[in-house]
């Protein structure tokens, strides 16, 4: 059973499943708006990598709403109905007579959902990131972020965004996990300034996109604070078709 809640953005449950307070499976995706390499809307794909791998919480990008592209589904949802889980909608921007952001699915119970703005030139495409705070088994919160920058050749607003992010997180009061598609390679100088507050769980992965035949690093899984988590193992999931970007998947466990 469901149950709809309006928090500034979409959040609806359902049942929740038990996971332990210490480990934790965490996939982040790029969705490429339901959209297959093949130029076909395929949500059940995306159920499918997600199931397959069973995450605990799941950060997801390019996810349209309503939108005539994508048929007029709240893909959200549907996601939700395929896989059962927790849901939360951080709205990016109007678009195609429906909405279009980021997302989150979690098998934890979600206490409350925040979605900020981040900085861009104008005529960009506007970014946010979406912040669910999780409850986690012996009631401990937990913030899980979904967010994608800019795509830009200039890296100046992504430069901006990774500020912002650093600023928003700073002072660290609990665990926070970061993760999306940055749009920027390891060497780039935004992905550095999340590394000086964030610890990258997906340091040694390679390339992630394009899906078919990956050649740059985009997407990434962070956590701070350093010194309260153990990485248990990371990877690239080899899934060519179901979206543009390659989905990545970590485990880790919060130390109390």
């Amino acid at each position: 059973m469901k149950r709809v809640l309006m928090l500034s953005a979409l959040l609806s449950i359902s049942g929740p499943q038990f996971v332990s307070a210490q480990h934790l499976k965490v996939l982040t995706y790029n969705i490429h708006h339901g959209e297959n390499v093949r130029g076909e809307i395929n949500l059940q794909s995306i159920a499918n990598v997600i199931l397959a791998t069973n995450p605990d919480l799941v950060a997801l990008q390019e996810v349209d709403s309503a939108t005539a592209r994508a048929q007029k589904a709240d893909q959200l949802q549907e996601l939700a109905s395929l896989t059962g889980m927790y849901t939360y909608f951080a709205k990016a921007m109007d678009y195609d007579g429906g909405a279009y952001g980021t997302a989150i699915l979690s098998r934890l119970p979600i206490a409350s959902g925040e979605r900020i703005s981040l900085p861009g030139s104008a005529g960009r495409e506007p970014r946010v990131a979406g912040i669910a705070t999780i409850r986690l088994p012996g009631d401990s919160l937990l913030r899980f972020v979904s967010t994608h920058l800019d795509a830009d050749a200039d890296p100046a607003d992504r430069i901006s965004q990774a500020n912002a992010l650093v600023q928003h997180f700073t002072p660290v009061k609990e665990t926070v996990i970061l993760a999306g598609d940055l749009n920027a390679p390891p060497s780039a100088k935004e992905t550095g300034i999340l590394k000086q507050l964030f610890t990258d769980l997906t340091q040694a992965l390679g390339p992630t996109y394009p899906a078919d035949t990956p050649a740059v690093k985009l997407d990434y899984i962070m956590i701070l604070p350093r010194q309260q988590h153990e990485s248990i193992s990371a990877r690239v999931i080899e899934e060519t078709i179901a979206s543009d970007h390659r989905p990545v998947v970590c485990e880790l466990k919060i130390k109390e």
